[in-house]
Protein backbone atom coordinates (compact mmCIF):
# COMPACT_ATOMS: atom_id res chain seq x y z
CA UNK A 1 0.00 0.00 0.00
CA UNK A 2 1.30 3.09 -1.30
CA UNK A 3 -0.24 5.89 0.84
CA UNK A 4 0.22 9.98 0.52
CA UNK A 5 1.10 11.68 3.72
CA UNK A 6 1.98 15.41 2.02
CA UNK A 7 0.08 18.19 2.97
CA UNK A 8 -1.12 20.81 0.45
CA UNK A 9 -1.44 24.59 0.90
CA UNK A 10 -3.36 26.70 -1.00
CA UNK A 11 -3.97 30.64 -1.49
CA UNK A 12 -7.00 32.16 -1.30
CA UNK A 13 -9.25 31.99 -4.59
CA UNK A 14 -6.43 28.82 -5.69
CA UNK A 15 -8.99 25.69 -7.22
CA UNK A 16 -8.64 22.95 -4.94
CA UNK A 17 -10.50 20.47 -7.66
CA UNK A 18 -13.35 20.92 -10.30
CA UNK A 19 -16.28 18.97 -10.87
CA UNK A 20 -15.89 16.46 -13.43
CA UNK A 21 -12.44 15.57 -12.14
CA UNK A 22 -11.17 12.40 -10.91
CA UNK A 23 -11.65 11.26 -7.24
CA UNK A 24 -8.08 10.16 -6.61
CA UNK A 25 -8.11 11.00 -3.14
CA UNK A 26 -9.85 12.99 -0.07
CA UNK A 27 -8.62 15.92 2.42
CA UNK A 28 -8.63 17.04 5.94
CA UNK A 29 -8.76 20.62 6.39
CA UNK A 30 -6.14 21.61 8.61
CA UNK A 31 -5.93 25.97 8.45
CA UNK A 32 -8.27 27.61 6.28
CA UNK A 33 -11.55 27.38 4.90
CA UNK A 34 -12.96 25.89 1.32
CA UNK A 35 -15.63 26.44 -0.60
CA UNK A 36 -17.76 24.45 -2.75
CA UNK A 37 -19.24 25.95 -5.66
CA UNK A 38 -22.02 23.82 -8.50
CA UNK A 39 -18.86 25.17 -11.28
CA UNK A 40 -16.85 28.16 -10.62
CA UNK A 41 -16.48 30.84 -8.03
CA UNK A 42 -18.92 32.83 -9.95
CA UNK A 43 -21.68 30.69 -8.75
CA UNK A 44 -23.62 30.49 -5.87
CA UNK A 45 -21.49 28.97 -3.10
CA UNK A 46 -23.29 25.69 -2.13
CA UNK A 47 -21.05 25.13 1.04
CA UNK A 48 -18.44 26.40 3.45
CA UNK A 49 -16.10 23.69 5.04
CA UNK A 50 -13.29 24.42 7.97
CA UNK A 51 -10.62 23.16 10.18
CA UNK A 52 -11.08 19.38 10.96
CA UNK A 53 -13.35 18.80 8.19
CA UNK A 54 -13.50 15.98 5.73
CA UNK A 55 -13.39 17.24 1.75
CA UNK A 56 -13.76 15.25 -1.60
CA UNK A 57 -14.55 12.10 -0.11
CA UNK A 58 -17.74 11.75 -1.89
CA UNK A 59 -16.53 10.44 -5.22
CA UNK A 60 -13.80 8.27 -3.17
CA UNK A 61 -16.83 6.24 -1.75
CA UNK A 62 -19.03 5.71 -4.91
CA UNK A 63 -15.95 5.69 -7.79
CA UNK A 64 -17.49 8.70 -9.19
CA UNK A 65 -15.64 11.98 -10.35
CA UNK A 66 -16.26 15.20 -8.05
CA UNK A 67 -19.78 16.55 -8.07
CA UNK A 68 -18.95 20.29 -7.51
CA UNK A 69 -15.84 22.30 -7.20
CA UNK A 70 -14.08 23.53 -4.22
CA UNK A 71 -11.73 26.45 -4.02
CA UNK A 72 -9.75 28.13 -1.23
CA UNK A 73 -11.71 30.69 0.69
CA UNK A 74 -8.54 32.02 2.49
CA UNK A 75 -4.67 30.56 3.03
CA UNK A 76 -5.53 26.92 3.19
CA UNK A 77 -3.50 24.18 4.52
CA UNK A 78 -5.07 20.13 3.61
CA UNK A 79 -3.81 16.43 4.73
CA UNK A 80 -4.08 14.17 1.48
CA UNK A 81 -5.95 11.16 2.43
CA UNK A 82 -5.11 8.27 0.00
CA UNK A 83 -8.00 6.46 -1.49
CA UNK A 84 -6.73 2.89 -0.06
CA UNK A 85 -7.14 4.99 3.62
CA UNK A 86 -11.13 5.03 2.68
CA UNK A 87 -12.09 2.18 0.14
CA UNK A 88 -9.64 -0.94 2.17
CA UNK A 89 -12.24 -0.03 4.96
CA UNK A 90 -15.33 0.09 2.96
CA UNK A 91 -14.32 -3.30 1.36
CA UNK A 92 -14.20 -4.84 5.06
CA UNK A 93 -17.22 -2.95 6.33
CA UNK A 94 -20.84 -4.88 6.04
CA UNK A 95 -22.51 -4.96 2.59
CA UNK A 96 -25.65 -3.58 4.04
CA UNK A 97 -24.04 -0.31 5.56
CA UNK A 98 -21.84 0.07 2.47
CA UNK A 99 -25.53 -0.47 0.36
CA UNK A 100 -26.85 2.26 2.84
CA UNK A 101 -24.18 4.54 2.12
CA UNK A 102 -24.27 4.31 -1.34
CA UNK A 103 -28.11 5.25 -1.53
CA UNK A 104 -27.10 8.10 0.74
CA UNK A 105 -24.36 9.86 -1.16
CA UNK A 106 -26.91 8.97 -4.64
CA UNK A 107 -29.29 10.86 -3.04
CA UNK A 108 -26.83 13.83 -2.00
CA UNK A 109 -25.88 14.20 -5.43
CA UNK A 110 -29.08 14.03 -6.72
CA UNK A 111 -30.36 16.71 -4.21
CA UNK A 112 -27.08 18.79 -4.69
CA UNK A 113 -28.15 22.33 -3.00
CA UNK A 114 -27.44 24.37 -0.36
CA UNK A 115 -29.71 22.91 2.54
CA UNK A 116 -28.70 19.25 1.51
CA UNK A 117 -25.01 20.11 1.79
CA UNK A 118 -25.39 22.04 4.60
CA UNK A 119 -27.19 19.65 6.59
CA UNK A 120 -24.11 17.07 5.34
CA UNK A 121 -21.32 20.00 6.59
CA UNK A 122 -23.10 20.00 10.04
CA UNK A 123 -23.37 16.17 10.01
CA UNK A 124 -19.79 15.85 9.57
CA UNK A 125 -18.53 17.13 13.17
CA UNK A 126 -20.47 14.49 14.86
CA UNK A 127 -18.15 11.99 17.06
CA UNK A 128 -17.94 9.55 14.81
CA UNK A 129 -16.30 11.63 11.84
CA UNK A 130 -13.87 13.39 14.39
CA UNK A 131 -12.65 10.06 15.50
CA UNK A 132 -12.30 8.93 12.04
CA UNK A 133 -10.42 11.81 11.64
CA UNK A 134 -8.06 11.16 14.10
CA UNK A 135 -7.29 8.09 12.80
CA UNK A 136 -6.60 9.27 9.63
CA UNK A 137 -4.39 11.89 11.08
CA UNK A 138 -2.50 9.14 13.16
CA UNK A 139 -1.68 7.21 9.91
CA UNK A 140 -0.36 9.98 8.81
CA UNK A 141 2.00 10.29 12.00
CA UNK A 142 2.86 6.24 11.94
CA UNK A 143 3.75 7.04 8.10
CA UNK A 144 6.30 9.80 8.89
CA UNK A 145 7.72 8.03 11.99
CA UNK A 146 8.45 4.97 9.45
CA UNK A 147 9.90 7.07 7.29
CA UNK A 148 11.68 8.48 9.47
CA UNK A 149 12.92 5.59 11.32
CA UNK A 150 11.39 6.27 14.35
CA UNK A 151 9.78 2.65 14.63
CA UNK A 152 12.16 0.69 16.09
CA UNK A 153 12.47 -2.54 17.22
CA UNK A 154 13.42 -3.81 20.76
CA UNK A 155 14.64 -7.63 21.55
CA UNK A 156 14.09 -9.59 24.27
CA UNK A 157 15.50 -12.62 25.07
CA UNK A 158 14.64 -16.02 25.03
CA UNK A 159 16.85 -18.53 27.42
CA UNK A 160 17.83 -22.36 26.93
CA UNK A 161 16.55 -23.25 30.20
CA UNK A 162 18.86 -26.10 30.11
CA UNK A 163 21.73 -24.46 30.86
CA UNK A 164 20.09 -20.58 31.10
CA UNK A 165 22.06 -19.05 28.00
CA UNK A 166 20.12 -16.77 25.12
CA UNK A 167 19.04 -19.23 22.52
CA UNK A 168 17.35 -16.16 20.28
CA UNK A 169 15.42 -13.59 20.68
CA UNK A 170 11.51 -11.93 20.19
CA UNK A 171 11.59 -8.40 17.68
CA UNK A 172 9.45 -6.08 19.57
CA UNK A 173 8.42 -2.54 17.59
CA UNK A 174 7.83 0.30 19.49
CA UNK A 175 7.14 3.80 18.98
CA UNK A 176 8.00 7.29 20.51
CA UNK A 177 5.63 9.53 19.69
CA UNK A 178 7.11 13.36 19.99
CA UNK A 179 3.79 14.76 21.57
CA UNK A 180 2.09 11.73 23.13
CA UNK A 181 5.57 10.08 23.93
CA UNK A 182 5.18 5.86 23.91
CA UNK A 183 2.65 4.62 21.61
CA UNK A 184 1.48 1.23 22.58
CA UNK A 185 2.23 -1.74 20.02
CA UNK A 186 -1.36 -2.51 20.03
CA UNK A 187 -2.45 0.64 19.01
CA UNK A 188 -0.51 1.51 16.00
CA UNK A 189 0.30 -2.17 15.10
CA UNK A 190 -3.54 -2.63 14.76
CA UNK A 191 -4.26 0.43 13.01
CA UNK A 192 -1.48 -0.47 10.74
CA UNK A 193 -3.38 -3.54 10.03
CA UNK A 194 -6.64 -1.76 9.58
CA UNK A 195 -5.49 0.19 6.87
CA UNK A 196 -3.07 -2.80 4.97
CA UNK A 197 0.22 -0.63 6.06
CA UNK A 198 1.26 -3.66 7.55
CA UNK A 199 2.99 -4.92 4.93
CA UNK A 200 5.52 -2.29 4.48
CA UNK A 201 6.43 -1.36 8.02
CA UNK A 202 6.23 -5.83 8.70
CA UNK A 203 8.64 -5.81 6.14
CA UNK A 204 10.96 -2.96 7.44
CA UNK A 205 10.64 -4.46 10.92
CA UNK A 206 11.72 -8.05 9.38
CA UNK A 207 14.57 -5.95 7.46
CA UNK A 208 15.84 -4.41 10.76
CA UNK A 209 15.50 -7.90 13.09
CA UNK A 210 16.86 -10.02 10.09
CA UNK A 211 20.41 -7.58 10.03
CA UNK A 212 20.31 -7.51 13.77
CA UNK A 213 20.23 -10.81 14.28
CA UNK A 214 23.00 -10.81 11.72
CA UNK A 215 25.21 -8.58 13.94
CA UNK A 216 24.07 -11.04 16.74
CA UNK A 217 25.33 -13.49 15.24
CA UNK A 218 28.90 -12.24 13.81
CA UNK A 219 29.49 -11.15 17.91
CA UNK A 220 28.11 -14.41 19.00
CA UNK A 221 30.88 -16.78 16.89
CA UNK A 222 33.79 -14.21 18.04
CA UNK A 223 32.87 -15.11 21.47
CA UNK A 224 31.74 -18.39 21.55
CA UNK A 225 32.88 -19.81 18.62
CA UNK A 226 30.92 -23.93 19.20
CA UNK A 227 27.55 -22.36 20.26
CA UNK A 228 24.82 -22.61 18.29
CA UNK A 229 23.41 -20.63 15.98
CA UNK A 230 20.98 -17.84 17.49
CA UNK A 231 17.47 -17.52 16.21
CA UNK A 232 14.73 -14.18 16.15
CA UNK A 233 10.91 -14.80 16.49
CA UNK A 234 9.30 -12.12 14.33
CA UNK A 235 5.66 -11.68 14.44
CA UNK A 236 3.58 -11.80 11.38
CA UNK A 237 -0.06 -10.86 10.72
CA UNK A 238 -2.53 -12.73 8.26
CA UNK A 239 -2.22 -9.65 6.21
CA UNK A 240 1.16 -9.93 5.47
CA UNK A 241 1.72 -13.52 4.79
CA UNK A 242 -2.03 -12.95 2.27
CA UNK A 243 0.31 -10.18 0.69
CA UNK A 244 1.30 -10.90 -2.84
CA UNK A 245 5.18 -11.74 -2.73
CA UNK A 246 5.42 -11.71 0.80
CA UNK A 247 7.59 -14.59 1.25
CA UNK A 248 9.70 -13.93 -1.95
CA UNK A 249 10.63 -10.48 -0.17
CA UNK A 250 11.32 -11.80 3.14
CA UNK A 251 13.56 -14.58 1.57
CA UNK A 252 15.30 -11.79 -0.19
CA UNK A 253 15.96 -10.07 3.04
CA UNK A 254 16.95 -12.99 4.93
CA UNK A 255 19.92 -13.72 2.15
CA UNK A 256 20.50 -10.40 1.70
CA UNK A 257 21.46 -10.23 5.43
CA UNK A 258 23.33 -13.26 4.71
CA UNK A 259 20.62 -15.36 7.68
CA UNK A 260 19.58 -18.96 7.39
CA UNK A 261 15.72 -19.09 7.14
CA UNK A 262 15.59 -21.86 9.67
CA UNK A 263 17.08 -18.96 12.28
CA UNK A 264 13.99 -17.01 11.57
CA UNK A 265 11.00 -17.94 14.09
CA UNK A 266 7.55 -16.97 12.37
CA UNK A 267 4.99 -16.21 14.76
CA UNK A 268 1.32 -16.12 14.23
CA UNK A 269 -1.15 -15.74 16.93
CA UNK A 270 -3.80 -18.35 18.02
CA UNK A 271 -6.08 -16.01 17.89
CA UNK A 272 -5.83 -14.67 14.69
CA UNK A 273 -6.55 -18.50 12.67
CA UNK A 274 -9.39 -18.44 11.29
CA UNK A 275 -9.43 -20.25 8.18
CA UNK A 276 -7.45 -23.77 8.37
CA UNK A 277 -7.26 -24.10 4.50
CA UNK A 278 -5.68 -21.07 4.82
CA UNK A 279 -3.21 -20.87 7.68
CA UNK A 280 -2.05 -24.38 5.93
CA UNK A 281 -1.20 -22.94 2.68
CA UNK A 282 0.76 -20.10 4.70
CA UNK A 283 2.68 -23.07 7.17
CA UNK A 284 3.50 -25.23 4.24
CA UNK A 285 4.80 -21.92 1.93
CA UNK A 286 6.99 -20.72 4.79
CA UNK A 287 8.14 -24.13 5.33
CA UNK A 288 9.04 -24.57 1.61
CA UNK A 289 11.29 -21.31 1.98
CA UNK A 290 13.12 -22.78 5.21
CA UNK A 291 11.01 -20.62 7.78
CA UNK A 292 10.56 -22.25 11.28
CA UNK A 293 6.70 -21.57 12.39
CA UNK A 294 5.53 -21.12 16.06
CA UNK A 295 2.09 -20.81 17.34
CA UNK A 296 1.99 -17.81 20.00
CA UNK A 297 -0.67 -17.66 22.40
CA UNK A 298 -0.55 -21.22 22.87
CA UNK A 299 -3.95 -21.76 25.25
CA UNK A 300 -5.67 -18.52 25.05
CA UNK A 301 -7.87 -19.10 21.76
CA UNK A 302 -10.81 -21.73 21.84
CA UNK A 303 -9.58 -24.17 19.82
CA UNK A 304 -6.10 -24.42 20.54
CA UNK A 305 -5.40 -28.09 20.10
CA UNK A 306 -7.52 -28.33 17.04
CA UNK A 307 -4.63 -25.75 15.80
CA UNK A 308 -2.11 -28.73 16.34
CA UNK A 309 -4.44 -31.01 15.41
CA UNK A 310 -4.74 -29.50 11.80
CA UNK A 311 -1.55 -27.89 11.18
CA UNK A 312 2.32 -28.39 11.51
CA UNK A 313 4.31 -26.26 13.95
CA UNK A 314 7.78 -26.22 14.90
CA UNK A 315 7.27 -23.93 17.91
CA UNK A 316 4.58 -23.66 20.56
CA UNK A 317 4.81 -20.60 22.80
CA UNK A 318 2.94 -20.94 25.92
CA UNK A 319 0.91 -17.76 27.35
CA UNK A 320 2.17 -16.09 30.17
CA UNK A 321 -1.58 -16.45 32.13
CA UNK A 322 -0.58 -20.33 32.71
CA UNK A 323 3.14 -19.22 33.99
CA UNK A 324 1.95 -16.44 36.28
CA UNK A 325 -0.27 -18.77 37.91
CA UNK A 326 2.28 -22.05 37.89
CA UNK A 327 2.64 -21.72 41.88
CA UNK A 328 -0.63 -20.70 42.68
CA UNK A 329 -2.96 -22.67 40.70
CA UNK A 330 -2.86 -26.45 40.63
CA UNK A 331 -4.40 -26.76 37.60
CA UNK A 332 -1.98 -24.31 35.79
CA UNK A 333 0.97 -27.03 36.47
CA UNK A 334 -1.34 -29.68 35.36
CA UNK A 335 -2.13 -27.86 32.08
CA UNK A 336 1.27 -27.36 31.33
CA UNK A 337 2.78 -30.48 32.08
CA UNK A 338 0.67 -32.15 29.37
CA UNK A 339 1.16 -29.23 26.95
CA UNK A 340 5.13 -30.22 27.46
CA UNK A 341 4.43 -33.63 26.98
CA UNK A 342 2.54 -33.57 23.64
CA UNK A 343 4.58 -31.26 22.20
CA UNK A 344 7.24 -33.17 22.78
CA UNK A 345 5.70 -36.13 21.23
CA UNK A 346 4.59 -34.35 18.70
CA UNK A 347 8.40 -33.24 17.86
CA UNK A 348 7.94 -29.18 18.72
CA UNK A 349 9.84 -27.10 20.54
CA UNK A 350 8.44 -25.59 23.98
CA UNK A 351 8.39 -21.50 24.36
CA UNK A 352 7.26 -20.18 28.07
CA UNK A 353 6.68 -16.20 28.76
CA UNK A 354 5.88 -14.59 31.39
CA UNK A 355 8.76 -16.21 33.21
CA UNK A 356 9.14 -13.24 36.54
CA UNK A 357 10.85 -15.29 39.21
CA UNK A 358 13.56 -18.33 40.01
CA UNK A 359 11.37 -20.40 41.14
CA UNK A 360 8.65 -20.90 37.80
CA UNK A 361 12.10 -21.10 36.35
CA UNK A 362 13.02 -23.79 37.74
CA UNK A 363 9.72 -25.74 37.69
CA UNK A 364 9.41 -24.92 33.89
CA UNK A 365 12.94 -26.78 33.18
CA UNK A 366 12.29 -29.94 35.26
CA UNK A 367 9.01 -30.40 33.30
CA UNK A 368 11.23 -30.37 29.97
CA UNK A 369 10.01 -26.92 28.51
CA UNK A 370 13.00 -26.02 25.70
CA UNK A 371 13.08 -22.01 26.05
CA UNK A 372 11.96 -19.06 28.41
CA UNK A 373 11.24 -15.32 28.35
CA UNK A 374 10.33 -12.64 30.60
CA UNK A 375 11.71 -10.56 32.96
CA UNK A 376 13.88 -13.06 35.69
CA UNK A 377 15.91 -12.99 32.52
CA UNK A 378 16.05 -10.46 29.96
CA UNK A 379 13.51 -7.32 29.60
CA UNK A 380 13.14 -6.30 25.84
CA UNK A 381 16.34 -4.40 25.07
CA UNK A 382 18.29 -2.32 22.15
CA UNK A 383 20.96 -3.93 20.22
CA UNK A 384 23.55 -2.40 22.75
CA UNK A 385 21.84 -3.55 25.21
CA UNK A 386 21.99 -7.18 23.98
CA UNK A 387 25.65 -6.53 22.48
CA UNK A 388 26.88 -6.57 26.18
CA UNK A 389 25.17 -9.72 27.60
CA UNK A 390 26.35 -11.54 24.76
Amino acid sequence: MSIRTHVLNFKKGDKIFSAGDSANCAYIIEQGRVGLYPLTQQDEKIADLGKGELLGEMGIINNLNRSVSAYAENSVELLVVDREQITSRLENADPILRGVLEVLLSRIRKMLGADSLANHNRDSNNTIVTEGMTKIRFEHEMFEALENDEIVNVYQPMVNLSDNTVAGFEALSRWKHPEKGMVSPFEFITLAEESDFIVPMGLKIFDSACKQLSLFQNKRSQVHPQSSPLFMSINVSPTQLSSDGFLEKIMAITQNHQINPADIKIEITESLMVDYKQVKTWIDECSHFGFKLSLDDFGTGHSGFEHLLQLNFDTIKIDQIFVKTIETNPKSLIMLELITQMAKRMNMSIVAEGIEDKKSAQILKKMGVDYGQGYYFYKPMNASEIDAII
